[in-house]
């Protein structure tokens, strides 16, 4: 039996992309202007300082596994799959992180995300051999420790899931873009927003002493925020 399970597990593998990013940033430019004693009249560095912004954030959802801003993923979990993470907002493909495991179900049957907090479920389908969609209906699931780090889609009782291949996107962030009014930046707690401010400012300055230290500084302030992606 035991030798049956880990062959199972070791069949059932996920990738994870991103196919829309935020539409703000946790920081503005002027937030990291005056964080890094620039003079708001000075903007020659205006575009370097904006893109900083972005690599930072994105620097810290990665090194997290959280998202700041609303944004949507599409998590897939395929037996025949790979376990992989992607960045497909450019439409590049490209892999920015790989992991080495398996993914599981728990013990209930739960789905986990890999992205938190989640804000909701935009579609969540099975998919056939030949690539056709089936859609699971809503009320066979529940979406479950949306605040946590391991947001779940989790089986209602009397559903029947089987293993196979699912596809499901999500919307996640701190900061809900949809509602009315929009939440802003203020959603976003802030060691995040200081761990961007120092890794962006250690970007722009390069100071071969200072950089390192600000980094690592970054890092010591979201590593509590930490989710474990090979979580199961």
């Amino acid at each position: 039996m035991a030798a049956t399970e880990k062959t199972a597990r070791m069949e059932t593998m996920f990738f994870l992309e991103r196919i829309a990013g935020p539409d703000i940033e946790p920081v503005t430019l002027a937030e990291l202007k005056t964080n890094i004693r620039a003079f708001d009249s000075t903007t020659g560095d205006d575009d370097l300082l904006s893109a900083l912004i972005v690599t930072a954030r994105e620097w810290v959802e990665d090194f997290t596994g959280r998202a700041l801003i609303d944004q949507e993923w599409r998590l897939t979990i395929d037996q025949r799959g790979y376990l992989a993470a992607y960045d497909c907002v450019s439409g590049s493909g490209q892999i920015i992180s790989q992991y080495s495991g398996v993914f599981q179900f728990s013990a209930d049957r739960s789905i986990y995300l890999r992205k938190s907090p989640a804000l909701a479920i935009t579609s969540f389908v099975s998919v056939d051999s030949a690539g056709v969609e089936t859609a699971i209906a809503a009320g066979t699931y529940e979406l479950r420790g949306t605040d946590s780090k391991w947001p779940r889609i989790t089986p209602l009782s009397g559903a029947t899931w089987i293993n196979g291949t699912f596809r499901i996107v999500f919307r996640t962030g701190y900061a809900d873009r949809t509602g009315s009014p929009q939440d802003d930046a203020s959603a976003v707690p802030n060691r995040f927003k200081q761990a961007i401010m120092l890794y962006a400012g250690a970007l722009y300055d390069r100071d071969p002493e200072m950089m390192p230290l600000l980094m690592k500084t970054a890092e010591n302030l979201i590593r509590p925020e930490c989710c474990e992606l090979g979580f199961a």
